[in-house]
């Protein structure tokens, strides 16, 4: 029976000791997977700045909506009469140096016109009118108030519209964004160094910009002379603006 009891002794110190070793273990475990631990450990430095570029431009293309109108007793008459002119038009624009790609028809209308005589109940058909209007892109600029002189000449008494453009604007942006990002870097280096880290890789770009959409000025309407019509261009705006966020290596980690 001695026997017995230390033997029942024994593995029961040895149960004990076996529990509060687990305990110690397990213990140790939970500390080491704490959440909040885990979190300080991949806490992610970083730092976010903006970057602008900007660019001011002349635009290279004029883009003009002009035409002929035409009245006369009869439809069959107005509408041959301005063919007549729209094609003597058109010969001054090409004459002009004007591609015949870049000259295109916009709209062809013919229609009635009526003498109410002052009554909206007794209208009376006095006769017809008929026009035509073409678009013109040229990127002659330096000329084009001798060309809208010339197609005056030629018969043109509608210009509609003058717009200006930039033929190569998504190139010019692409030089802009790239001012943009640059600007942000240079800032974000510096607060790097000014606080003792570098930088890490680009962990978010977001882009926001400004592209030149035609100006589109309205004409009055011609009048022949032996002046050329003053054209001025004037310039256009291209910007960007970019927010970058980078991570932030610190020195010594």
């Amino acid at each position: 029976m001695k026997n017995y009891s230390k033997i029942f002794i024994a593995a029961t110190l040895v149960a004990v000791f076996a529990a509060g070793y687990f305990a110690f273990t397990r213990g140790n475990a939970e500390t080491l997977s704490n959440p909040l631990a885990q979190q300080d450990a991949s806490t992610t430095r970083t730092v976010q700045v903006s970057g602008a570029g900007e660019m001011q431009v002349e635009p290279d293309t004029a883009v003009v909506r002009l035409g002929v109108q035409t009245d006369a007793d009869t439809a069959q008459t107005a509408l041959s009469q301005n063919n007549r002119k729209m094609q003597a038009l058109i010969n001054s624009l090409t004459d002009a140096g004007v591609a015949s790609k870049n000259i295109q028809t916009q709209t062809i209308r013919l229609s009635p016109r009526y003498d109410n005589g002052g009554n909206n109940n007794d209208q009376t058909l006095v006769g017809y009118t008929a026009s035509n209007v073409v678009e013109v892109r040229t990127s002659d600029l330096e000329s084009l108030g001798s060309l809208l002189d010339d197609a005056v000449k030629a018969g043109a008494n509608t210009i509609e519209n003058i717009g200006f453009e930039i033929s190569n604007s998504e190139n010019l942006t692409d030089q802009v964004r790239q001012a943009a990002v640059e600007n942000a870097r240079h800032k974000a280096e510096q607060l790097a160094k000014l606080t003792g880290a570098t930088l890490g890789p680009v962990l978010e770009i977001q882009e926001s910009s400004r592209t030149p959409s035609p100006v589109i000025e309205q004409a009055a309407a011609p009048a022949a002379s032996s002046a050329a019509v003053p054209i001025s261009p004037g310039s256009q705006s291209i910007s960007v603006q970019v927010q970058v966020t980078w991570s932030l290596k610190v020195n010594g980690e």
